[in-house]
């Protein structure tokens, strides 16, 4: 730090290189803050996307379900048209035979619609084998990609935090020299002025809160002789340096 003859100038150059500091280290903290919903968003996306594959397969295996229920319920139905055709051999009564074709007829259209069915599930499965196939190589690669994102993300934590831990010296550092009192002022003012307690006055406005300061308060900032504070936000104001 340089010497001046001021001694609030000296105090308010202390102030700032601690407010570089903590604004520094406010920021690093912000982002480690942020890592860990970073990697819980792509764990996400790699679950998501394995919920999607699976449903693919699951359906294809629902597919292949159906299709045995309906190749038996068919193979039922044949099996029930043979017995009523032997029972029509067997008949003498015209009724009989009738109420046996009738139910033939219905047992042929009821198979006529399982092939249907049948049909159409055949060609869901022979559409989703290689939408699957493809899936699964997508879903590979993804994963891979995704991560190899976490193992980043874990990799700038710790480093992250090892950042922190050297800002948390350099701050320790460019405490020393400062009251109590004013760094308690300070502090306050760091946490309720978003990160701005020490604010240059520009063509007499507070950069702070942007207001225009009295004229009073201008000529104390020249006099130099005590800390000044913003008489409408409460920053510590200084002159541009």
């Amino acid at each position: 730090m340089r010497v001046h003859d001021n001694l609030m100038l000296e105090v308010v150059e202390k102030l700032l290189a601690l407010q570089d500091r903590d604004q520094r280290l406010r920021n690093v903290r912000m982002e480690l803050q942020a890592v860990p919903n970073e990697i819980a968003s792509n764990e996400k996306l790699i679950s998501d996307a394995a919920s999607r594959l699976e449903a693919s397969k699951s359906r294809a295996k629902t597919i292949e379900v159906e299709k045995k229920s309906l190749a038996v319920e068919a193979d039922a139905k044949r099996d029930q048209i043979n017995r009523y055709k032997t029972q029509q051999l067997q008949t003498r009564k015209n009724e009989e035979y009738s109420a046996l074709a009738h139910e033939i007829e219905a047992a042929e259209k009821l198979i006529t619609a399982i092939e249907d069915k049948e049909l159409v599930l055949m060609e869901e499965a022979e559409s989703l084998a290689p939408a699957i196939t493809e899936a699964e190589k997508n879903f590979t690669s993804e994963k891979s990609r995704l991560n190899e994102r976490i193992v980043m993300l874990k990799e700038k934590s710790a480093n992250l935090t090892t950042r922190i831990t050297d800002l948390e010296k350099d701050r320790t550092t460019a405490t020393q020299g400062i009251e109590e009192e004013l760094m308690e002022r300070y502090d306050r003012l760091f946490q309720t002025k978003n990160a701005r307690a020490v604010v240059p006055v520009e063509h007499d406005v507070c950069s702070g809160c942007h207001m225009k300061v009295t004229a009073q308060t201008t000529i104390a900032l020249r006099a130099d002789k005590e800390l000044v504070s913003c008489p409408q936000c409460g920053r510590i104001l200084h002159l541009p340096l």
